[in-house]
């Protein structure tokens, strides 16, 4: 068993493993991890292969792998990996007495220009590996570790085996996150589930593109709104006008009309006031959008006008936007320059996701002919907190055992992804804004930027706790992003809980990416399935086997034991179901009448009370 414990994936099971990879899609898919039998009766080819492998064996050794197999079927100890890697996965399974089956591509015929009795041994250990498996041929395995979930038969899976995937997980797609949390709104408790998530829009569906074309303009609005009142407090009124200005002083009227009638349609007082509706025309629309990006990207000045005060139009517009404020939840994220984030809904790593500022560019971009991609725009963060004048995220891992009920574990430890170039509004290449560990390996770190960020751009939170506490900020962490990421997560997963795969004996590891504001408040900006769990850097070879053992600690240890260590691990959310009342024998069905039995009872009962009356008088 010592044997056992210490073996490790050689470079060679890698490469066959690719090899395999690459033919695979040639294969039908099947529950070959779960049906009675991986491939059927055993044949001619199998027993020579058993023939060969106990050659390399003593017959000591060889009754004590039978014996260890059949020990592991009996106690229900067998596990696969599928998919290659997850060594921690591994060693935490041996070390708790589980026995790995392998996938039967791994399974080869033992070497032939090889003399057993002068076998390395590594050599001898992939032999009893083989050995194992050969026992184990015929029996489906107890606990499945894989990285897919749309290769296996999941109607006619034991039930019994625990898998490391649900079925459906639609919230791990930018386009499932984007519909699932527009009911967020009924699952929020403050305290518990609170979700921060800026706005976003599924803009294949004709609604939400609708949608979309009116937040951004209201957007623009608010941004010119905010743009005036602060560039007027910073420059003062001569930077702003010119004779040569190339914008007139109607744009700021313009936006401040279009805010009333927001306000007075979010409070229903436009509904008495049909009469006095204006209506606006897209051409009106063009010209404010243009003149919106001549005003806040292109630094434009606007024309003079005696007759216009642009006092007068900065304290209107204060006004305004106090009152905006209080209908417009996100109106702090916004800031001026109306920026959205384009994203293929279905794609990850980074991949195809893009900065714009103009809403033809962003309409143009999907309604390219022959567009097979679906899209989702999110609202940009333009005041996100930067960290030595880089741009950073948080990848906060959690882990859910159960969807009904919903039950949520969020580890303690995270780490922060940094930018390689110093954040800037102005360039919108992917290298300042998109901090994928898989987009910033791409791109060498700027010369200018800080020598305190690290060179594999990349904290743990411990060490952004010590710059919190720098900067006199230590007690946030605990008290308010922290805290505020949990409560995203359990917001979020109550808001999808519909969608989710109700199948028990099935748990998932999933990443979220979190963004911080000014205020060091958390806001959610995806989750991903299948987080990049590889030793790419120094912290996440530190983290990531930490969190792989954690969580068998969770779903394997607490399982025999309740009060077991769960690590890092802590219990975020356990959903309360209340029981369904005793049934008390009440019938709770409508009988329907026709209508002639209707006008029957009614008269019976004007009868009624005539009779009533007629006695009444007769005494």
């Amino acid at each position: 068993m010592a044997v056992m414990m210490e073996l490790e994936e050689s470079v060679s099971d890698s490469k066959l493993h690719k090899e395999s990879t690459a033919k695979k899609d040639l294969r039908p898919s099947s529950a070959i991890s779960f049906s009675k039998s991986d491939h059927g009766p055993e044949t001619t080819s199998s027993t020579e292969q058993l023939r060969q492998y106990k050659s390399w064996v003593s017959n000591e050794r060889w009754n004590e792998l039978k014996k260890i197999a059949e020990t592991a079927m009996k106690q229900r100890k067998v596990f696969m990996i599928k998919g290659g890697g997850f060594p921690a996965i591994r060693r935490a399974m041996l070390e708790r007495g589980w026995v790995e089956k392998y996938e039967s591509h791994k399974v080869r015929h033992p070497p032939t220009n090889v003399d057993p009795k002068k076998a390395s041994g590594k050599e001898l250990s992939k032999v009893e590996r083989m050995i194992l498996y050969k026992f184990m041929e015929h029996h489906s395995v107890d606990f499945l570790w894989t990285t897919k979930r749309d290769k296996y038969d999941w109607l006619l899976s034991n039930k019994d085996v625990m898998i490391s995937r649900f079925c459906r997980s639609v919230f791990t797609t930018k386009e499932g996150l984007t519909a699932s949390l527009t009911q967020m709104h009924w699952h929020t408790e403050p305290g518990i589930a609170l979700t921060k998530f800026p706005r976003c829009y599924n803009i294949h569906n004709s609604d939400s593109l609708e949608e979309f074309v009116d937040d951004f303009r209201i957007t623009a609005c608010i941004s010119v709104l905010k743009w005036l009142c602060s560039t007027l407090q910073i420059n003062g009124e001569q930077n702003l006008i010119s004779n040569q200005g190339k914008v007139p002083f109607s744009a700021i009227e313009f936006a401040t009309s279009r805010l009333n009638e927001y306000v007075l349609f979010f409070t229903h007082k436009d509904i008495d006031d049909t009469e006095e509706q204006v209506h606006v025309w897209e051409h009106e629309w063009d010209q404010f959008l243009t003149h919106h990006y001549l005003l806040v990207h292109e630094k434009a000045k606007f024309s003079n006008d005696n007759n216009t005060s642009i006092r007068q139009l900065e304290r209107k517009a204060s006004k305004v936007l106090t009152t905006m404020s209080k209908f417009w939840p996100q109106i702090d994220i916004d800031g001026v320059l109306n920026i959205w984030i384009v994203k293929p809904g279905n794609k990850c790593r980074g991949r195809g996701i893009q900065l714009m500022n103009n809403i033809k560019d962003i309409i143009g971009l999907i309604n390219i002919p022959v567009q097979k991609t679906r899209y989702v725009v999110q609202k940009y963060i333009e005041n996100p907190l930067v960290i030595y004048d880089t741009k950073f995220d948080i990848r906060q891992w959690f882990l859910i055992t159960n969807c009904q009920p919903l039950t949520i574990w969020v580890y303690k430890d995270s780490y922060l992804r940094f930018s390689s170039q110093i954040f800037s509004l102005s360039n919108y290449h992917e290298s300042v804004h998109l901090t994928n560990n898989a987009v910033q390996t791409k791109y060498k770190n700027n010369e200018d930027r800080d020598k305190a960020l690290p060179d594999e751009n990349m904290w743990d939170c411990h060490t952004f706790k010590a710059y919190l506490k720098q900067i006199g900020k230590y007690e946030l962490w605990d008290t308010k992003i922290y805290p505020g990421m949990k409560q995203c997560l359990v917001g979020a997963m109550l808001a999808c809980q519909e969608t989710m795969d109700k199948r028990q004996n099935s748990f998932e590891l999933y990443g979220a990416d979190f963004m911080l504001t000014e205020d060091f408040t958390p806001w959610l900006i995806e989750i991903n399935s299948s987080p990049d769990l590889a030793p790419t850097t120094s912290v996440t070879a530190r983290l990531c086997p930490q969190c792989l053992e954690d969580v068998i600690k969770v779903v394997l240890d607490r399982r025999l034991n309740p009060d077991a260590d769960t690590g890092t691990f802590e219990l975020a959310y356990r959903q309360t179901i209340p029981k369904a009342p005793a049934y008390l024998g009440l019938s709770l069905c409508i009988n329907g009448h026709t209508e002639e039995e209707k006008k029957k009872r009614n008269l019976n009962a004007v009868l009624f009370h005539i009779r009533a009356v007629w006695k009444i008088i007769q005494q």
